[in-house]
């Protein structure tokens, strides 16, 4: 049986905008040119999670709720989820989470953005927040596991204000806000199992005439031909 290790960020990213890209990357170990995310996102979320390592965040923003931030930046790997139906493989997740945060009736799995978060990609981040969660209440013996995760959501920074300030330092303002994230790792299982397994156990799929991957390619005069 053939195990293959998945991101969660590309069952937000890659699954849902090409799952021919999808197909091409875990089964036949092609992968689309990388993208770079600018630094600058980075370091804000590195900034955030070091000032609210171990701090109620409630009282640094009446916005967020209340709990303490833990386990930043911890590896995740879960179980082989299989399907009966395409015995010849099975599905697992790894990757790294932002944060934990641990609230009086459990912990959150959360993640840091700096940006306004759109409706679309709500969807997205329901799908690796959620990856995220089954992971770690399914986890290997290697992986973080914690058995009362209950909850997800976003931490987001909009920045609204640059200062500059005396001498040669400047400052980024803006305000933080909450958004809950629909937490439900069974309907992630059944996911894995009923849609990505047939996917990557199946021929090859054909690529959509507006799938970004196969866009592309056609750009370099690149023409499919399927088999």
């Amino acid at each position: 049986m053939k195990t293959i290790n998945i991101s969660p960020s590309d069952f937000a990213f890659l699954y849902t905008e090409s799952k021919w890209g999808f197909y091409q990357k875990y089964r036949q170990g092609v992968k689309r040119p990388p993208f770079s995310m600018p630094k600058i996102f980075t370091v804000i979320d590195n900034l955030i999670k070091k000032n609210y390592e171990n701090v109620d965040i409630s009282t640094i923003d009446k916005n967020l709720p209340s709990g303490v931030i833990s386990h930043s930046d911890s590896w995740i790997k879960c179980k082989p989820i299989r399907n009966p139906d395409f015995p010849d493989i099975e599905v697992s997740t790894i990757g790294k989470i932002d944060s934990i945060l641990k609230t009086e009736t459990g912990y959150a799995v959360i993640d840091f953005k700096t940006c306004d978060i759109g409706e679309y990609l709500i969807k997205k981040y329901e799908l690796q927040l959620n990856a995220y969660a089954y992971s770690i209440l399914n986890a290997k013996s290697d992986g973080l596991s914690l058995s009362e995760i209950n909850r997800t959501g976003l931490i987001v920074f909009e920045p609204n204000e640059f200062l500059v300030n005396q001498g040669s330092t400047a400052s980024l303002n803006g305000v933080f806000k909450w958004v809950e994230i629909n937490f439900d790792p069974i309907q992630f299982e059944n996911f894995i199992k009923y849609e990505v397994i047939p996917l990557l156990a199946g021929p090859e799929p054909i690529p959509e005439e507006t799938d970004p991957c196969w866009v592309y390619l056609k750009q370099l005069g690149i023409e499919y031909i399927p088999e």
